[in-house]
C-alpha cells in the first residue's frame, strides 16, 4: 500500500453546526497533526471544497442549509475527495442511503474520538491506493495478501484457496480496504441484482466461509468487519507476526 504524506500538508474540512462539536473535533486532528479546516453550512462547505482543495471531509447530515446527503452528492459530481459522515442518524436506512451517495464512511454520534481518527487515517490511505491504482498488484493488510489481477491470496505467506465467488468478494473488498461496501453494492457487483433473500444468504455464507479461511478466531474477526445491517469492510491492519494455525 502507498504510504501516506506528512501529516501536516494533509487537509481536513469539518462540516458542522455545532461550534463545540468542530471544536472538539479541531483540537483533537490538530493533535494529530492534520491541518484543519471548518464550515458550520452546506454553503460554506463547498466554496472551502473548491478554493482550499482539502485532502478529506468530515460531514455532519444535519446542516441549517443543506441536507448533508446533498452535499454528498454536489462534492462527487467533481472530486473523489474522501467523505466521512459523522451523524445523530442512527437509521441503518440514512447510513445506506449516505455510503451508496458516496460517502466513504459513517460513523454515529456519539463517538470515540479514536475509533474516528483510525477512520480518518484508512479513508486517506484508500485515496493514496486510488491515485497510484495502475501501480499496485495487491493489497496487504494484517499477514494477508490479495492480489488484485489474478486470483493470489496468502496468509502468513501460505496460499488460501478460494472459489471464485469468494475471491471476487474479497477483491471488492480490498478494491474498498478501510472503507464500508454496502450489502446492495456488494450483491450487485458479484451477481447483478440486489435485495433478494437468496442474495443475501448467499453473501453471509460467503462472508462466513472467507473468515473461516482467514481469520485466526473467525467468531472475532479482524479482517472482514460487519457494519450490522449496512455491509462489509476489510480492515487495513499493519503487518504483523504470523499469526497461530486455527486448530
Amino acid at each position: 500500500m502507498p504510504s501516506l504524506p506528512t501529516f501536516p500538508e494533509l487537509r481536513i474540512l469539518i462540516v458542522d453546526d455545532e461550534p463545540h462539536v468542530r471544536k472538539f473535533l479541531r483540537l483533537t486532528l490538530q493533535a494529530e497533526n492534520f491541518n484543519v479546516l471548518e464550515a458550520a453550512t452546506a454553503e460554506e462547505a463547498i466554496i472551502l471544497v473548491h478554493s482550499a482543495n482539502p485532502d478529506l471531509m468530515i460531514l455532519d447530515l444535519g446542516l441549517p442549509d443543506i441536507d448533508g446527503r446533498q452535499v454528498i452528492h454536489d462534492v462527487r459530481m467533481k472530486s473523489d475527495m474522501p467523505i466521512i459522515v459523522l451523524s445523530g442518524r442512527t437509521e441503518d436506512s440514512e447510513k445506506i442511503a449516505a455510503l451508496e451517495q458516496g460517502a466513504d464512511d459513517y460513523l454515529t454520534k456519539p463517538f470515540a474520538m479514536r475509533d474516528l481518527v483510525a477512520r480518518v487515517r484508512a479513508a486517506l490511505r484508500q485515496k493514496s491506493f486510488r491515485e497510484e491504482w495502475d501501480n499496485i498488484d495487491s493489497v496487504e493488510t494484517g499477514s494477508l495478501h490479495i492480489a488484485l489481477h489474478t486470483p493470489d491470496v496468502r496468509r502468513d505467506h501460505n496460499t488460501v484457496a478460494l472459489d471464485a465467488e469468494e475471491y471476487a468478494l474479497l477483491r471488492l473488498l480490498a478494491l474498498h480496504g478501510g472503507r464500508v461496501v454496502t450489502n446492495g453494492h456488494i450483491e450487485r457487483t458479484l451477481w447483478g441484482k440486489e435485495g433478494e433473500i437468496e442474495q443475501h444468504q448467499n453473501l453471509q455464507k460467503r462472508v462466513s466461509t472467507l473468515r473461516r479461511k482467514l481469520e485466526a478466531e473467525p467468531s472475532f474477526p479482524r479482517y472482514i468487519v460487519t457494519e450490522p445491517a449496512v455491509g462489509y469492510r476489510l480492515e487495513m491492519l499493519p503487518p504483523h507476526p504470523a499469526e497461530r494455525p486455527r486448530q
